[in-house]
């Protein structure tokens, strides 16, 4: 296949319209036993002063997050065929999608010219125009932290994170050459500074390489490397995000190790701990001031297994006053598997399917948090009431 490299960049600006988020730069704890630095963000020399009393930052937003994307590759020895080009997975999902930041795992290796011949199962690619259809129905983000962007080895690693730029999307957890893997990465939402931390415990083809995604080995790690980044990422952001590829496949509930390391997340300062890999939709916590969701399952994904079909959209909303939490939201959704992989907005009888197996795994200890029904809409108490 034909693989050319991209230059590996860790700030860009969204194609999106109408005030889109815009990564401004990225930092990390600096590799020695100092506390870790935030870098300033650089103010234009002929920016004109701010108002006295103005604040940039809108009095509220909202964002939104999704599970696992990937739109085909090998499997059992054939290469996936849909007809991606006739079908937009997304369409139907798009006004449960939309926010001010969305965010969803794009777990596939992107290229201009889907690979042949290729050697072992479960290797995933994705053109540039399918990928398009991401920004197209709503999504602005997407993480590269996940255990297949290294299906196609460096070639892949190189490409990737340019192709997904060129279309307008933000990239947090892409490859890099240098020390320190973990740091934060600032995206700019309507003047609201959130810093994203994004890692995987999964890499199905770990080995020594010019690039990496950031990788923890051993998920006994996990806490120690992370905690400090959030901690150190918090007095300069308004919102902090760390976004995860963790977990066993099809289990039902997170593991011990993952609660625990979450909890600490939040109590260093994160806002939200956001998890997939597992395949099935896991429960979401209220923990603290802040929301976990430990897998939020597949969202547009080829997988045989039937449990795979419950899926949805997280959406919270902070208000600026107090940076407080007034909106926990699960937009329930079904994975159909026709024309192509896509998730339709579940109501009725799916709704309280996919509701039902929140509700469940939510309420269960140490979780402990119960959801309520908003028609075919799922909602957990927030931090502050919401204002009108």
């Amino acid at each position: 296949m034909r693989l050319a490299a991209a230059c590996l960049l860790f700030a860009c600006s969204s194609g999106t319209p109408k005030e889109p988020p815009r990564a401004v730069g990225s930092s990390a704890p600096a590799p020695t036993d100092a506390a870790p630095a935030i870098a300033e963000v650089p103010v234009p020399p002929d920016a004109a002063p701010p108002a006295p009393d103005a604040d940039p930052r809108a009095p509220r937003i909202e964002l939104t997050f999704m599970g696992d994307i990937m739109f085909g590759g090998q499997f059992n020895g054939h290469w996936s065929d849909e007809p991606w080009d006739e079908h937009d997975p997304l369409e139907l999902i798009a006004p449960a999608i939309r926010a001010d930041l969305a965010l969803a795992n794009l777990e596939t290796t992107v290229t201009d010219v889907l690979p042949q011949d290729v050697e072992g199962d479960l290797r995933f690619a994705a053109t540039p125009a399918q990928v398009a259809y991401l920004p197209k129905n709503g999504i602005t983000a997407v993480t590269l932290a996940n255990n297949h962007l290294a299906d196609f080895d460096l070639p892949g690693l190189e490409e990737t994170p340019g192709k997904v730029r060129d279309l307008g999307l933000l990239v947090v957890g892409a490859p890099r050459a240098e020390e320190p893997l973990f740091r934060v990465e600032t995206l700019e939402v309507k003047g609201w500074r959130i810093g994203v931390i994004a890692a995987t415990t999964k890499n199905n083809r770990a080995r020594k390489r010019q690039l990496t995604v950031p990788f923890v080995k051993d998920h006994d790690d996990l806490g120690d490397l992370i905690e400090p980044v959030v901690a150190a990422a918090r007095p300069d952001h308004d919102l902090v995000i760390v976004v995860l590829h963790w977990g066993v496949q099809y289990d039902d509930e997170p593991s011990k190790w993952q609660v625990k390391a979450a909890h600490r997340f939040v109590d260093a300062g994160a806002d939200a701990v956001i998890g997939h890999h597992p395949h099935v939709l896991q429960g979401i916590e209220r923990y603290g001031k802040g929301v976990i969701a430990y897998s939020l399952g597949n969202f547009v994904f080829q997988n045989g297994e039937p449990r795979v079909r419950d899926t949805g959209v997280l959406r919270l909303g902070f208000a600026l006053e107090g940076r407080c939490l007034d909106l926990v939201r699960f937009d329930p959704a079904i994975e159909k598997r026709s024309p192509v992989h896509h998730p339709k907005p579940a109501t009725g009888k799916a709704a309280d399917e996919v509701l039902s197996r929140l509700e469940k795994y939510s309420a269960k200890k140490p979780l402990s948090t119960t959801w309520t029904r908003d028609g075919d809409r799922g909602l957990t108490a927030p931090e502050c009431p919401r204002r009108h």
